[in-house]
């Protein structure tokens, strides 16, 4: 705060002068200092620390909604919970549990009734984009490792990138194994499809089912497409 001293000159009187005069009360004390400038706005504290996680669990608003599911398959009742558990992938193709998962939700939709397909979205979220890479690159290696193998359907696993997401990956299921000789499309399966936004991973697609891989495969990916979107929040770019 600027502070004005008003100084009181008294000067000795004479005969000779017609009295006494007072300084000019303008006149500023030459020890008063100016006020220091207020701070700029590039000397301000940051607000928040930019690594720190955006969402740190995996709500029901990141599901795909039960009308998402609608005229592509699944029919019957909606399974929602929370926790981890293993991942949704063929049992020649099993992956386990998540690694250094922080929090994961399943949703599975239909009841599986008279050879209905039942709809699986997961959705994990890891403690950073790191950890999200190192889980992706571990589901990869699960998937590329499926192999043909013999039984009473002499079941085939096909491995596909799908450009969805960051290292987006599908899995096609070729009940028959027609694919061995004709086009994987036209053989009768199911698909999944993986993908990673930020440090989360979720999984979309379907178990059982008589549909032909293309059909499955357009669905499973265009699903997986809007699951991505739902996962705004895990992203530094926000929704």
């Amino acid at each position: 705060m600027r502070t004005t001293t008003r100084t009181l000159t008294v000067a000795a009187c004479a005969l000779a002068l017609a009295g006494c005069t007072s300084a000019d009360p303008t006149t500023q004390d030459p020890s008063t200092t100016a006020a220091e400038p207020a701070p700029t706005a590039s000397g301000s504290a940051p607000t928040g620390d930019p690594t720190a996680p955006v969402a740190t669990d995996v709500p029901p608003e990141v599901m795909l909604p039960e009308t998402s599911w609608q005229g592509t398959g699944p029919e019957g009742p909606r399974e929602e919970s929370a926790g981890v558990v293993d991942w949704r992938l063929p049992e020649s193709c099993d992956a386990g549990t998540p690694t250094e998962a922080i929090a994961m939700r399943t949703v599975a939709q239909g009841s599986g009734e008279a050879e209905s397909p039942v709809g699986v979205h997961q959705v994990v979220l890891l403690p950073d984009a790191d950890a999200a890479v190192a889980e992706a690159d571990r589901l990869t290696a699960a998937l590329a490792a499926c192999t043909r193998y013999a039984s009473d359907s002499a079941t085939t696993y096909v491995v596909e990138q799908v450009e969805v997401g960051a290292q987006g990956l599908g899995l096609a299921t070729d009940y028959y194994g027609a694919s061995a000789e004709g086009s994987i499309d036209d053989a009768v399966g199911s698909y999944l499809a993986l993908t990673r936004r930020g440090p989360a991973i979720t999984l979309v697609g379907f178990e059982g089912g008589e549909g032909t891989i293309a059909t499955e495969r357009a669905t499973a990916t265009g699903l997986a497409q809007e699951a991505w979107g739902l996962l705004c929040a895990y992203d530094e770019a926000g929704c």
